[in-house]
């Protein structure tokens, strides 16, 4: 994946769960002795945001289906602030025997290094990557008057007149997917953070915002209700919810493929036996069809893989944000 790498939810995403049951597939019998690699102890996952969201309940899904396959289960802690920073800063000191999981997310896991000047944690160095668990897909909306039917239009209004977008908070995807659109194109708009995206979708649907880049789960209602309009998916796919509404690149704008995603990693001083453990475990837990339903129930595309594969995202992701951060001049305080 490079700096303009494609989203999860596509063709990816796909590639990566064929690859995932083939591989659970063949560690299935050899879990019992991976287990035996963790602690006779509960898996500490932290959660670096308050709770509800989909990050945090698909952590504690993740946790009740890998319990049987832990020593001793695993149990959730929230430890939310910073935009998830303080979180990662207590996982990065955290008992590095197995026992200890952060659950990563697009922010703490990709942007924030870049847009924090002192974020508490080196992403990079302090933490060991796990498994990715899912993702959510994003789409472009604006309100219901705004004279533009699709991207172009949209880019050329922008051109001719100020326009602002909405986010719920400087570097979720909501922020940095419009600044990634404004840096490919060109383009002027005004960011109007606010504190969630509840508060995001009704200055929107209220017509005193322009444009908001949200999550599936949140904003389909009101695009479905009309009083809202989807403009793009912000995937390399079309959203099968959305088949009407087609992706930025068939619009003529590359590089637009972003995913709200999570995923676990762990201290990077746990031994490589403890991560193929919670490796094992974890992806045989997104295998289990009541998970990939309850996910599904909540817009998010179950994912799976190798410490590799997650490894190499983080990277990618943490590389493709610094960019756009740098580029835009983005700092959070």
């Amino acid at each position: 994946m490079g700096l303009m790498s494609r989203g999860l939810t596509g063709r990816a995403a796909a590639a990566m769960s064929r690859a995932a049951v083939a591989g659970m597939i063949a560690m299935a019998g050899l879990a019992p002795a991976l287990a035996a690699d963790l602690p006779d102890r509960p898996i500490r996952i932290i959660v670096p945001f308050t709770p509800g969201g989909t990050s945090d309940i698909v952590a504690r899904l993740l946790a009740e289906a890998a319990g049987p396959h832990l020593p001793r289960g695993a149990v959730v802690e929230n430890r939310g602030g910073a935009g998830g920073n303080i979180g990662m800063a207590e996982a990065a000191r955290g008992a590095a025997d197995g026992t200890t999981l952060i659950q990563c997310a697009f922010g703490p896991c990709g942007a924030n290094p870049a847009l924090y000047a002192n974020p508490g944690y080196d992403l990079l160095n302090d933490f060991a990557p796990v498994i990715l668990t899912g993702a959510v897909r994003n789409v472009m909306t604006v309100r219901r008057e705004l004279p533009a039917q699709n991207v172009q239009e949209f880019i050329a209004l922008a051109r001719r007149q100020p326009l602002t977008f909405a986010s719920s908070g400087v570097g979720a995807s909501n922020h940095l997917g419009p600044e990634l659109l404004r840096s490919i194109t060109g383009i002027e708009m005004t960011h109007v953070p606010y504190r969630g995206s509840g508060p995001a979708i009704t200055d929107l649907v209220a017509g005193r915002v322009d444009v908001f880049f949200d999550n599936l789960p949140s904003i389909l209602p009101h695009i479905r209700g009309g009083t809202v309009r989807a403009l793009a998916a912000v995937s390399d796919t079309r959203i099968p919810e959305l088949p009407d509404v087609p992706t930025f690149a068939e619009q003529g704008v590359q590089g637009m493929a972003i995913d709200s995603w999570f995923g676990f990693m762990t201290p990077a001083r746990t031994p490589p036996a403890a991560i193929a453990a919670l490796n094992a475990a974890f992806g045989r837990a997104l295998q289990d069809p009541a998970v990939r339903a309850r996910m599904s129930e909540l817009g998010a595309t179950p994912l799976g893989g190798t410490p590799d594969q997650m490894g190499a995202h983080v990277r990618a992701e943490a590389a493709r944000w610094a960019e756009v951060v740098r580029k835009q001049g983005i700092r959070a305080e």
